[in-house]
């Protein structure tokens, strides 16, 4: 009888350690896909597509280039004569900066002149060429990049417009030109090439312009071929948040994260393939079968174990991504290293075309003091919104960045000093008024901001030299009494 019993019991202890077994790979299966779908391809979806709107501001820019000094208005409205005289400043913008063409469209005359020559009159009837133009009237953006992909020399074609408007903001044409796109796709490549990864652009038509499986693009390739679920009709067109959608199934059990890019009317998609996904769920269940014969006690600490050491490698991952995004972590804003290049860029284009572009140092009063008498996590609450408040002051083509504790530091393209000292006076007016007592810490002072304003010259050796004298702006404008601008020479 006590055999008998002690065979039943055993019985009973081994099906329970079957069953807790079973039951712990099938919750393992989940957690491994909820890892990568909330972890690993958001990270290196948005790592992505920081890369693209970076890239996206640096062609921006190019595109704004041509607006400078009105002469593309100035020679519409002069009836669009000398052909030459356009062609010779289009050329000098395109060789600066190492555009493939430039050109333009007048809207008044619909013709189009470019560098290569051409003068070519704009027609309906012709949509196949010209359809783009007209797509891109009746839209009426401020600016697009338009990507293409070219299977017979396997390269990707980006095209900068920007609108010309007269100063009433009258619509007069587009001016724009085709980029390199080599570097643009490296970026693309070196995503690709994470294990188990691929990566895909496609433009709002669903056409793809990008994939890792250059096969997809030997032929018209189509978003369709990537996924079942025709992400064209699921996102609404927005940029951020809203226009990011997570579609937890591709057709062969792949994971996938899709977001719209505004700037390049184009859809980000990145998957993770079923065969890596299936392969990281086998080695799993391997691990737990074999921890079924362990105390349940045991089962349960080996499997939180690993699941600390997996949450550890996202946060790894995810910070490292963060880095290449060139984003800071707490703010939003770009980090000292993604801020240096752009200066280094702006410097480089003074010492070629001229012009005046600024730097300014921001830095608040008293932050210490926020930090010791509420805690750091009210002091990373403030020093969000203070980004905020200063993003919200600035142009599209100002770039602001956290260079570190309480420093914010700002770059203003084709602005002059006293232009300069003007907006960062408007920030610091909008960080003292935007600032009163917090509602849950009454007694919290209002914060006060310093900033110290300098112009970049030809004559800087890079960026520290233009740092040195914002700085010794900025410790004037502390010496001073501090809520203050100060200006550098």
């Amino acid at each position: 009888m006590n055999t008998r019993l002690f065979t039943a019991l055993s019985l009973v202890v081994l099906l329970g350690f079957v069953a807790l077994t079973l039951f712990n790979a099938v919750r393992e299966r989940q957690r491994i896909r909820s890892f990568i779908a909330d972890h690993e391809l958001p990270a290196i979806g948005m790592a992505v597509s920081a890369n693209l709107d970076r890239t996206a501001a640096k062609y921006q820019q190019v595109g704004h280039e041509l607006l400078r000094g009105d002469f593309l208005r100035d020679w519409i409205f002069g009836g669009e004569e000398d052909e030459e005289e356009l062609r010779a400043f289009l050329e000098g913008i395109r060789a600066r900066h190492g555009m493939m063409d430039a050109g333009i469209v007048s809207d008044r005359s619909e013709t189009y002149y470019g560098t290569d020559g051409r003068t070519v009159g704009m027609s309906r009837d012709n949509w196949e060429r010209d359809g783009w133009y007209y797509l891109y009237r009746e839209t009426m953006p401020e600016a697009n990049i338009d990507t293409w992909y070219f299977p017979e020399t396997g390269r990707i074609g980006m095209w900068v417009n920007v609108s010309i408007r007269d100063a009433d903001g009258s619509f007069l044409g587009i001016t724009g030109g085709g980029v390199e796109a080599t570097e643009f796709s490296r970026v693309l490549h070196s995503y690709g090439e994470l294990p188990g990864i691929n990566v895909f652009l496609a433009r709002s038509d669903g056409q793809l312009v990008y994939a890792s499986n250059r096969n997809l693009l030997k032929r018209p390739g189509c978003i369709d071929d990537v996924s079942t679920v025709a992400i064209t009709e699921e996102v609404d067109g927005t940029e951020g948040i809203a226009g990011r959608r997570f579609m937890p199934d591709g057709p062969t059990g792949s994971l996938l994260w899709a977001r719209y890019s505004k700037p390049w009317d184009t859809f980000i998609v990145i998957e993770k393939t079923g065969d890596i996904v299936n392969e990281r769920i086998r080695e799993m269940s391997i691990r737990t079968l074999v921890g079924g014969g362990v105390l349940t006690a045991s089962l349960y600490a080996l499997t939180l174990t690993v699941i600390l050491a997996a949450r550890k490698r996202i946060a790894s991952q995810t910070r490292k991504l963060e880095t290449i995004a060139g984003e800071d972590a707490l703010t939003g804003l770009y980090n000292r290293l993604s801020f240096t290049e752009y200066v280094e860029r702006e410097v480089s284009l003074i010492r070629r075309s001229g012009g005046q572009s600024c730097v300014a140092l921001l830095d608040l009063d008293y932050f210490k003091n926020v930090n010791d008498t509420y805690g750091h996590p009210t002091g990373d609450a403030v020093l969000q919104a203070v980004a905020g408040v200063i993003r919200s002051e600035l142009r599209d083509t100002d770039i602001p960045a956290r260079f570190g504790g309480e420093e914010f530091a700002v770059l203003l393209p084709s602005t002059s000093i006293d232009g300069a000292a003007h907006l960062a006076e408007r920030i610091r007016r909008a960080v003292a008024a935007g600032f009163g007592p917090f509602p849950e810490l009454p007694a919290l002072p209002t914060l006060t901001i310093s900033i110290g304003v300098t112009s970049l010259i030809a004559d800087d050796s890079g960026p520290d030299s233009a740092y040195h004298r914002a700085d010794d702006a900025l410790y004037r404008a502390k010496r001073n009494g501090r809520d203050r601008v100060e200006c550098g020479v």
